[in-house]
């Protein structure tokens, strides 16, 4: 039987820029992020990154950045990819299967290219 060790909500990861995600994997590597664009925005610019959770979970979730219109938070990027930094903090809720909030799954910063945990 295989054991599948705890996730650490607290968790830190280095920020990793892929070129794309692989659409056949179910998990995405903590740290792991790529830029995404506006849909239908002609000159394709950054509007935001998805990335993988730092805590380990595989999951994969998003943020804006404040130089786009949209909806919801936005978060202003300094304009490099390497030493990527986006302020303020980025804060994952836990959700339950109704789509209630029912606490923090990871709180942090994205600063000189790392995820730091809270």
């Amino acid at each position: 039987m295989t054991t599948v060790a705890p996730v650490n909500q607290r968790g830190s990861a280095p920020a990793v820029f892929v070129a794309d995600f692989d659409d056949e994997e179910a998990r995405v590597e903590a740290g792991h992020w790529h830029f995404y664009t506006a849909y239908g925005d002609p000159e394709q610019r950054k509007a935001g990154i998805l990335f993988g959770c730092p805590c380990g979970c595989g999951s994969m979730f998003c943020v804006g950045f404040d130089s786009h219109e949209g909806a919801g938070p936005r978060w202003h990027w300094n304009g490099q990819q390497e030493a990527i930094t986006l302020t303020p903090s980025i804060l994952i809720y836990q959700m339950d299967q109704a789509g209630n909030v029912t606490g923090e799954h990871w709180h942090g910063f994205l600063t000189d290219g790392e995820f730091k945990s809270c």
